[in-house]
């Protein structure tokens, strides 16, 4: 496991640092940017059957500068590979351009839905087209293991494979998108999941795609939250939310999903829980009393503990850690050896507290000098 992490520590740590100081940098430049062309959000006006929680007109296309990012750090990490001589992307290339392509969709539907509404029916369909992009390059879930019988895996046949895969990345994608619904929420539980799937995805010697897409993504989140926490100057809106969603369900299929003896299906399942958690009992409770589940109101999980707690930053502190739970307990199913466990739950807690702290920080200059 040290030999794979030593061959993977250049390409995730130039992706991971690329992508957190590039969003981190061009956040600033969107911000002003969406302003000008009045892309915002407004504060408390209703919002489907429910109310927007914020107060005040706050840009809502930070995705763009998340995906500018992600891009930009995937480039460099490719670059590293190559110059490094262990080509250890070349046998994923293809399922890393397929992957992009999907994100690069996705963020732009995303785009053109925080800026004009575009018809729910309309977004599913871009969904099942950035999830078919994703099978037709062989990026898919075609087996399981087998914990009840004699042989080690169950292998699908290819029409269930298909049909598993796109449910799994499109129903994670609005999974995500749904979870979106508080300062620093959404960012934080990707830059958690992210590296926690990173932490598995590092067990093994095939996974260089993965590494280097959990890396960026890592970074990009991260970067996205040094302006998101709570009192956010921008939000990420669709954009962000189906690139985060799309990305993290389609790295868990090429990275961790297809499993090992040591690696199992849960572990990516565990990991990306609270999501699926959030959009079923929604679902449920919208459908018991007769609503569309696509009508937007405040009854996510952040909604209930937010009423209960009176507080929005300790909403998010909560959920974060639950992610947190979940991303160990996922770990230790992968048995991921305890000083990388240790590492990632370190650099997790820190690496967010900084960048809040800093937002927090700023929060208060801007308070004194209004």
């Amino acid at each position: 496991m040290r030999e794979y992490l030593f061959s993977y520590l250049p390409i995730a740590a130039g992706a991971f640092c690329v992508a957190l100081i590039g969003v981190a940098l061009f956040v600033p430049q969107l911000r002003r940017f969406a302003l000008r062309i009045g892309a915002v959000q407004d504060g408390g006006k209703p919002h489907g059957r429910g109310l927007r929680m914020h107060s005040g007109k706050v840009p809502n296309i930070g995705g763009i500068a998340i995906f500018a990012g992600f891009i930009v750090a995937l480039l460099v990490g490719s670059v590293v590979d190559s110059l490094s001589g262990r080509h250890l992307l070349e046998p994923y290339r293809v399922q890393l351009l397929a992957i992009v392509l999907g994100a690069a969709l996705m963020t732009l539907v995303g785009f053109i839905d925080d800026l004009w509404e575009v018809p729910p029916a309309m977004r599913l369909g871009t969904q099942f087209v950035a999830a078919g992009i994703l099978v037709v390059n062989g990026v898919k879930i075609d087996f399981i293991t087998n914990f009840l019988g004699d042989t080690p895996y169950i292998f699908f046949g290819e029409p269930l494979a298909i049909a598993v895969t796109i449910l799994w990345v499109v129903g994670f994608t609005n999974a995500f998108n749904f979870i979106d619904g508080l300062d620093g929420l959404s960012s934080g539980i990707a830059t958690i999941a992210s590296f926690s799937l990173l932490a598995v995805a590092l067990q093994l010697d095939d996974r260089g795609a993965a590494v280097l897409l959990l890396a960026a993504l890592a970074g990009a989140a991260l970067g996205f939250l040094r302006h998101n926490f709570n009192p956010a100057t921008i939000y990420m809106g669709d954009s962000g939310a189906y690139l985060l969603g799309y990305t993290l369900a389609a790295v868990s299929v090429l990275g961790a999903l297809k499993v090992t003896a040591a690696v199992t299906v849960a572990a990516p399942i565990l990991i990306l829980a609270l999501p699926v958690v959030n959009i079923t009992q929604v679902t449920l409770r919208r459908l018991w009393r007769g609503a569309s589940p696509a009508l937007a109101a405040n009854d996510h999980l952040h909604d209930m503990i937010r009423e209960r707690s009176g507080s929005k930053r300790l909403t998010v502190v909560i959920l974060w850690l639950v992610t947190l739970l979940l991303g160990v307990m996922g770990m230790m199913i992968s048995r991921t050896p305890p000083e990388l466990m240790y590492l990632t739950i370190a650099a997790t807690v820190l690496l967010i507290a900084a960048v809040s702290l800093m937002r927090l920080r700023d929060a208060a200059r801007e308070s004194a000098a209004a």
